[in-house]
């Protein structure tokens, strides 16, 4: 299964996002980026109007971390996507440092637009950074349905607001709540998704990203556990030719996805998104 570098989510995806854009990205008045050393590592803490990444790193090994949730998970700042995507042109320091990042803007930005949007006017500023997005064929699975009836649950309205990626969150009223959703190296839990949902998540988790084929729609309520012993990260790293090791409370990841969901990983070629970075620099000194 994969690291997770991402700012203070680990490795799940919280499919909910309280945020609208405005008609203008707003800035901060307030920037501090600092190099983390060990004797100042801290966890961060942000609140609409003050941005507090804590330690975090700007791209992981795992292709996770700052960059990412900037041009791409919250992009629109909004929750703009859940997959993971590569990012190519990586300097060697950018993986070994950390930075702490703390800013504060005029009213109240929600914590979606400072750590898309208003994190890219950083990253351009203070680290020189120019990146772009291209689209290639590469592998993946395509997630299709299996030979008999998709077992997917029908979304029951009521107890939350659904609030799917790529589209500003919908008001809430008082006392209503997001949909939650979330990854974990033993299964998905999503209160109100797509099929388009579970290949995100299922991306996260695998070792190439995943593409939805099954042609279904409406939303649904899913809850999927498998083995994490059953990837083919893990068995390559081990032996390419040996069998998956028996699970022991669960059946391994492509097993689950047919046996629980009705549906059926089938390796592919794909389109493929990628974030090439062409400059980054160390970043200046606070001023």
């Amino acid at each position: 299964m994969k690291a997770a570098c991402f700012i203070g989510i680990a490795f799940s995806a919280l499919l909910h996002a309280q945020a609208t854009p405005p008609a203008a990205i707003p800035r901060f008045d307030i920037v501090s980026v600092k190099r983390c050393t060990p004797a100042t590592a801290r966890g961060g803490d942000s609140s609409p109007g003050r941005l507090s990444i804590g330690c975090g790193c700007l791209a992981g090994d795992d292709n996770t971390g700052i960059i990412q949730v900037a041009y791409n998970r919250y992009a629109g700042g909004y929750f703009t996507s859940a997959r993971v995507i590569p990012i190519e042109g990586v300097p060697d320091w950018v993986h070994a440092e950390s930075f702490d990042i703390e800013a504060k803007a005029e009213g109240h930005p929600s914590i979606t637009m400072m750590q898309g949007p208003m994190m890219q006017a950083i990253l351009e500023d203070r680290f020189k950074l120019k990146i772009h997005r291209e689209t290639r064929q590469g592998p993946v699975y395509e997630l299709v349905s299996g030979k008999g009836a998709s077992k997917l649950k029908p979304f029951q309205p009521g107890h939350c607001t659904p609030n799917p990626p790529g589209r500003p969150s919908p008001p809430l009223a008082a006392g209503e709540r997001y949909c939650r959703g979330m990854a974990s190296p033993r299964g998905l839990d999503i209160e109100a998704g797509t099929p388009g949902t579970v290949a995100a998540l299922l991306g996260m988790i695998l070792d190439r990203p995943v593409i939805d084929k099954t042609g279904l729609t409406g939303l649904f309520e899913i809850r999927l556990r498998f083995s994490p012993d059953d990837s083919p990260e893990r068995r390559s790293a081990v032996d390419p030719s040996a069998p998956a090791a028996a699970p022991l409370d669960a059946p391994g990841i492509f097993q689950a996805i047919q046996e629980q969901l009705g549906l059926k990983l089938v390796p592919a070629k794909g389109p493929v998104d990628v974030l090439v970075i062409d400059h980054i620099e160390k970043p200046s000194e606070n001023e």
